[in-house]
């Protein structure tokens, strides 16, 4: 007798331990956050708002993240789909930033265990429904629930932020907050910045297939735009400050993968790459070192290090391309330059496979080939940029120099080391100087400046101090009697060093430094400045010692060691 065999069915995944497993996919939080605009976007929305709540009894911890839009809303169909991974209307679709229909879901469980969606059509009623990754691992949850008839306004947790909704419109709750890998004010201003550079494209009105600006909110500040090129400055606040120069684009013809060509043939064969390269403004590129200060922290200049790719006009990568040598410099120094040129690629989506876009829009880097496509095209022209870059420091520094050394000549001081003198000025030891434990009164200035020029007029000692104390250390070379090569004075807001031309160290160091100088100007520059650095560190160190403090011989011994290492430490990372 034959036995009847069962043939049971199975899903295609155990959807509990699943959905748990999905949510260590590759998103931070604000790519997640751009999935969710991504779909608003797309839902022909111009008014998007973003609004963390704190969580109760903690406020650097994010207990909800609300996203509103005024779209076109969604049916209930839709609306019952909307959760669903790998469900989307515009599956695969290559026209606009959407494809995949999975971002917006995994995106949201990546960072919190519920998710809910209000959404309604024009003249239509809001409609409501969720997911709970906590009632789903129960088995409580086994579906996601058709919609029902529910306000937005109904729930206290939103409070009317979604008022601003009058025809049509959609609300993205997300509750039980639980990946927070930040404090919630870093979250919210990175956000805002985040956001900025991705979507300005449609910020401006300029994305290709978007008629209307979109404009973004996030806790009710009006996102502004950031331009890597520099080039648009509107709505940025700085309209009125000169723009980048933009170089004229160049193009790569970029072969269309045969399988999207069968799908696709209105695309033809191939498809262009685009690439804009620009050199900010000179008044952004001031002398070197300035790179992340105030001024250039409030415009994002320290911000524009890297590549910016984009993919139907919303930003997919930013950042150095990873093993460009060529194109991101062999060093730190210039990586940092690469923040004073500006870089945009551009790409359809046809290309996505080239360009290893993923589901969830992040991480998208070149192809092998295509990539070295790209940097043979670029590599030039950030090297040519790079070299203006630093010929206009160096012009700049040039011109502070000579200042600096009339400034110091006219009060008869010695100006044999400049050079160092405006390097140590520009890093700002003046702070470390005013910090100083080891230190002169008033009056002990007086005796120093006539060290430093035993020949000035008592009328002009006072300009004399004044003077030294804008150097903050100030090094000159005279001869005096004694073994001593150098004398280290510390007064009060200021430091001096004085070399020894009687010295036996001064006249060997003298010697190299003339044969050096006859191969090599540069290097010999950069060996006296060095020598200097050396012992400009080791003065530093003294000045951390407190003359007063009663310190036994092995930890003087030990404590001078100490700093010294560390401000020559300082002091070397800020020369090169």
């Amino acid at each position: 007798m034959s036995e009847l065999i069962e043939i049971r069915k199975q899903d295609f995944v155990k959807q509990d331990t699943a959905l748990e497993s999905m949510r260590e996919s590759d998103f931070d939080c604000y790519s997640a956050y751009g999935e969710a605009i991504d779909n608003s976007i797309q839902a022909k929305a111009n008014d998007i708002r973003l609004k963390f709540i704190p969580k109760g009894g903690a406020p650097g911890k994010i207990g909800q993240l609300i996203f509103a839009d005024n779209g076109i809303g969604m049916d209930k169909e839709l609306l019952h789909n909307c959760l669903k991974l790998g469900h989307s209307s515009r599956y695969n679709d290559r026209d606009g930033i959407g494809r995949f229909g999975v971002g917006m879901t995994l995106g949201a469980i990546h960072e919190c265990r519920r998710v809910e969606v209000y959404s309604k059509l024009n003249n239509g009623s809001w409609l409501w429904t969720f997911i709970d990754l906590d009632e789903i691992k129960s088995g409580e949850l086994k579906y996601i629930p058709e919609p029902i008839e529910k306000e937005p306004s109904s729930d206290p947790t939103i409070g009317g932020f979604a008022e601003f909704i009058e025809d049509s419109g959609t609300v993205l709750v997300w509750r039980k907050y639980d990946r927070q890998t930040d404090s919630l004010n870093n979250i919210v201003e990175e956000t805002k910045f985040w956001i900025g550079r991705t979507f300005r494209r449609f910020i401006w009105g300029t994305a290709k297939g978007y008629d209307n600006r979109v404009q973004l909110m996030v806790n009710g500040d009006v996102i502004k735009p950031f331009d890597p090129l520099f080039v648009n400055k509107e709505l940025t606040s700085f309209e009125d400050e000169p723009s980048a120069e933009l170089l004229a684009p160049q193009y790569i013809k970029w072969p269309i993968p045969s399988d999207v060509r069968k799908d696709y043939p209105h695309l033809g064969a191939t498809s262009n790459i685009k690439i804009n390269v620009s050199l900010l403004p000179d008044e952004y590129r001031r002398e070197k070192g300035r790179g992340g200060d105030d001024f250039a922290n409030k415009r994002g200049i320290n911000r524009n290090e890297g590549v910016s790719i984009m993919r139907s006009d919303r930003e997919v990568f930013y950042g150095h391309i990873p093993y460009a040598t060529r194109l991101n410099g062999s060093g730190e120094g210039d990586r940092n330059l690469t923040r004073f040129i500006g870089c945009v690629i551009d790409f359809s989506p046809e290309l996505d496979r080239e360009f290893e876009v993923k589901n969830i829009k992040r991480g998208c880097v070149p192809s092998r080939d295509l990539k070295l496509k790209i940097i043979e095209k670029l590599a030039p022209t950030f090297d040519t940029q790079r070299d203006k870059i630093r010929e206009r420091w160096r012009e700049l520094e040039r011109i502070k120099n000579e200042s600096l050394e009339d400034e110091n000549r006219n009060l008869g001081i010695d100006t044999n080391h400049s050079e160092t003198i405006a390097k140590l000025k520009n890093a700002g030891i003046n702070q470390k100087v005013n910090q100083s434990k080891n230190k002169a009164s008033e009056e002990g200035n007086k005796t120093i400046s006539k060290k430093i020029n035993p020949d000035i007029k008592d009328e002009d000692i006072n300009k004399l101090i004044a003077q030294l104390k804008d150097n903050g250390v100030t090094i000159v070379e005279r001869e005096f009697i004694g073994d001593s090569f150098i004398d280290i004075e510390h007064g009060n807001g200021l430091k001096t060093m004085i070399y020894n031309t009687n010295s036996e160290f001064y006249k060997s160091y003298s010697g190299i430094l003339e044969e050096l100088r006859r191969k090599n100007k540069e290097l010999a520059d950069d060996y006296k400045v060095l020598i200097d650095l050396i012992f400009v560190g080791y003065l530093l160190a003294e000045a951390n010692i407190d003359p007063n403090k009663n310190t036994q011989g092995i930890d003087f011994i030990n404590d001078l060691r100490l700093y010294w290492s560390r401000q020559l430490r300082d002091i070397l990372r800020g020369w090169k």
